[in-house]
């Protein structure tokens, strides 16, 4: 059997092993009592027979020995459930035939060194045996269920199983963390998740209404939500070094902040860099001061900036709802938007902006609620730290909601002198820096107020020109369909405008407006928008029948198997793009589970939602394997800086030809030299230089073009993209290494 083939049914049998848990343990919570149903066995027969046939292909008797004991006992349970029966004579002769088929070839003709089970070089016997104990265990689990059953003559799980199951999860769990296997930890992590869970239910109080899934875990669902998002999100997190451009800039900035001291001018490669105000910076660098400078220390803090907007829609959300499920509805759709996932994935000033945009609603929402006045004067608060975030875009969202609020629904907005105080606040936080720099130098003002605001909105200074449609085609891809839910609802009528529904919806369409108006465009500067649109889906969601929830789920799957499907393809399309089976198997994971969701009872007002966070979950976990196994791709010059230093180790400095690559400072401790051939990127700010020492790291060769036979130092090593400048001779370069897609080169002076 082809590899590729052979490796897609061992990934089938394993999805479809983690689905029949997600079924059970979803029917349980459904009836108030832990079942055992005929599905769970029909999906572990087939999934082990899968096993065995894979286990057959590699002609690994262990996995098909391992696999048997499990078998047949999967067998018995249908037959005690009267469920083998409903399967063909012939089905079932196949089923009990063909393994001990298997086995026979295989212990009969298989080569197999059973030796090399226990002299492993790349295990030490401590951690073997311990791996080796937790699988045992975890074997001897459906042995115990099998007696079990035929003591009652009733299929079912005693007690007993969720306990040897939760141990023997433990054992291979940490032996996963030991031994680096991110896979294995995954299938354990979320069977303990399942094993804690039944026996929650088992020694629960038994409840005979018939309540949703969702409602009977209500106690702890938002516990739950926010445990299970922040697990994947710090899952692989440091697998990938920073990425070229917007990542690696603020990573670098961060780390020279740190490594000057100096936390009022953000310096880029040694130069002043103003674009952004520094609160991204500061937050960074904070991270690198406690956990060391790292890929992971710099995403830290987006990944705690993540959970508590999700939690924050959910408080916003009860404001709205004034109930609980729509309202966790709202956290779970939000934590689903691969938006929000992405400004997680790479640090930018996108993720903490619309953190601090959310508490400032949140405070203004429970202000207007409740007329309590430190709510208001804390809203402001928040609007300062947002504006010492990224400028006074932050006012965009909360203004126009605002205006809406008194203008069109005619609500009353507070004491004026409550607010007078809140915006005296809000400047005194928000204009500090700014003000602390125009009193060094009066040309910032300027600066920042024309060349990064008014021109970043109204011209394409900085060449992120998008058309008028571009924030709109964004939010239909990575919020399909939710996004058409809410904007069908726009009001017409002019009583609809002063409904709640309304407001939810201008929250959204507003904004998008604006947006889309700026001649500047990035995904990313749309994200606030999403907390509105996931609260306002959920109130209309929750308006439509049945049946419209189930034709709008429908489309949602089929989107999400249609890109699923588009993922694995990407290899056949483009044959640079590398995919590890550690992402094939959470890809078959996400799909066994998007499908067997299809067949829990549950309701379609959560399932649909369910579905939407469990795909977008499975992206974030495929994603980081993705980046990490194509850093030509992404721009991650990670290993370009390893060649660097294993290979050429008495290098002190690199010269980058055109190109502006911070993510190499970022990795490595070099100097570095940039130089500058016509790449716009490397056009720097250099202004409110205090002397002229960045010349020294920044050399215009446009300007200067003798500077590489003249002044280059000689057996230099230098990193490019394109071809190098022709040296008429005097010179020569010598191509090292090509390391994803870089050209690692010596320069050679000519005596």
């Amino acid at each position: 059997m082809n590899s590729w083939a052979l490796l897609g049914v061992g990934f089938l049998a394993q999805g479809l092993f983690s689905a029949r848990f997600l079924i059970q343990l979803v029917k349980s919570e459904k009836a108030g009592k832990v079942l055992s149903p005929v599905i769970f066995w029909q999906l572990s027969l087939a999934a082990s027979f899968l096993l065995l046939v894979y286990g057959t292909f590699r002609q690994d008797v262990v996995i098909v020995g391992g696999q048997l004991v499990g078998y047949f006992i999967y067998i018995r349970n249908l037959k005690i459930k009267n469920a083998w029966q409903l399967f063909p004579k012939w089905l079932r002769w196949s089923f009990i035939l063909l393994p001990l088929v298997f086995l026979g070839y295989l212990v009969l003709h298989a080569q197999y060194d059973f030796r090399s089970l226990v002299h492993n070089p790349e295990i030490s016997g401590m951690l073997l045996t311990w791996g080796t104990l937790g699988q045992v265990i975890f074997t001897t689990r459906f042995v115990v269920q099998w007696l079990d059953s035929e003591r009652s003559k009733e299929s079912q799980f005693p007690v007993s199983f969720w306990y040897i199951s939760l141990v023997g999860a433990v054992l291979i769990a940490s032996y996963a963390i030991l031994r680096k296997d991110s896979v294995l930890f995954i299938g354990q992590a979320f069977g303990i998740l399942v094993y804690v869970r039944n026996l929650m239910i088992h020694f629960g109080t038994g409840n005979a209404e018939k309540l949703s899934f969702l409602d009977r875990i209500k106690s702890m669902r938002m516990g739950l939500l926010l445990v299970f998002t922040a697990m994947v999100l710090f899952f692989n997190l440091g697998a990938y070094s920073v990425t070229e451009s917007s990542e690696a800039r603020y990573a670098q900035i961060a780390k020279e902040m740190v490594e000057t001291g100096d936390w009022l001018h953000p310096q880029l490669m040694g130069i002043y860099h103003y674009h952004k105000p520094p609160m991204t910076y500061w937050l960074t660098a904070i991270s690198y001061k406690v956990m060391g400078i790292s890929p992971f220390s710099a995403r830290f803090l987006l990944q705690i900036s993540v959970l508590f907007q999700i939690w924050l829609v959910y408080k916003i959300a009860l404001i709205f709802f004034r109930r609980s499920n729509p309202a966790f509805l709202s956290a779970m759709l939000y934590a689903s938007f691969p938006a929000l996932i992405i400004s997680s994935r790479a640090l930018t000033t996108d993720s903490f902006l619309a953190l601090f945009v959310l508490v400032a609603l949140y405070f203004w929402f429970t202000f207007s609620e409740k007329r309590i006045g430190y709510k208001l004067i804390l809203c402001y608060a928040f609007l300062g730290i947002g504006f010492l975030t990224k400028g006074p875009v932050v006012l965009i969202v909360p203004l126009l909601i605002w205006i809406y609020q008194g203008l069109v629904m005619k609500q009353k907005m507070g004491s004026y002198k409550l607010h007078l105080a809140g915006i005296a606040l809000m400047l005194g936080i928000g204009l500090s820096w700014f003000v602390f720099l125009q009193t060094e130098d009066d040309r910032f003002l300027n600066y920042f107020l024309f060349k990064h605001t008014i021109d970043r909105f109204a011209t394409d200074t900085f060449h992120r020109g998008q058309p008028f449609w571009f924030y709109g085609a964004v939010m239909l891809v990575t919020a399909f369909p939710w996004v058409i839910i809410l904007l069908k609802k726009i009001p017409i009528k002019r009583a609809d405008f002063t409904k709640q529904g309304a407001l939810l919806v201008m929250w959204v369409l507003l904004p998008l407006l604006f947006f889309s108006l700026s001649q500047s465009k990035l995904v990313l500067y749309i994200l606030p928008l999403y907390s509105g649109l996931a609260i306002g889906a959920i109130y209309y969601w929750e308006k439509l029948s049945d049946t419209q929830q189930k034709i709008w789920e429908r489309w949602q799957l089929g989107f999400h198997l249609l890109l699923l499907v588009a993922l694995v393809s990407v290899p056949l399309i483009e044959p640079k793009v590398t995919l590890n089976y550690k992402f094939y198997f959470i890809w078959f994971v996400v799909i066994s589970l998007l499908l067997a969701l299809q067949k829990v009872d549950i309701r379609k007002a959560d399932r649909a939602v369910i579905s939407a966070f469990i795909f977008t979950m499975g992206l974030t976990g495929m994603s980081t394997y993705f980046m990490s196994q194509n850093p030509g791709l992404t721009n991650d010059t990670r290993r370009v800086t390893e060649w660097i230093t294993q290979n050429e180790p008495a290098t002190k400095e690199v010269i980058i030809y055109n190109k502006r690559l911070p993510s190499v400072l970022f990795n490595s401790d070099l100097d570095m030299i940039s130089v500058f051939d016509g790449d716009e990127s490397l056009n720097r700010e250099t202004q409110f230089q205090q002397n002229e020492k960045w010349k020294a790291g920044l050399i215009n060769l446009q300007s200067d073009s003798t500077w590489i036979i003249e002044k280059a130092p000689n057996h230099s090593i230098w990193i490019s993209k394109k071809k190098l400048p022709y040296l008429n001779g005097i010179g020569s370069w010598e191509e090292l290494q090509l390391v994803d897609g870089w050209r690692i080169v010596q320069f050679h002076r000519e005596d």
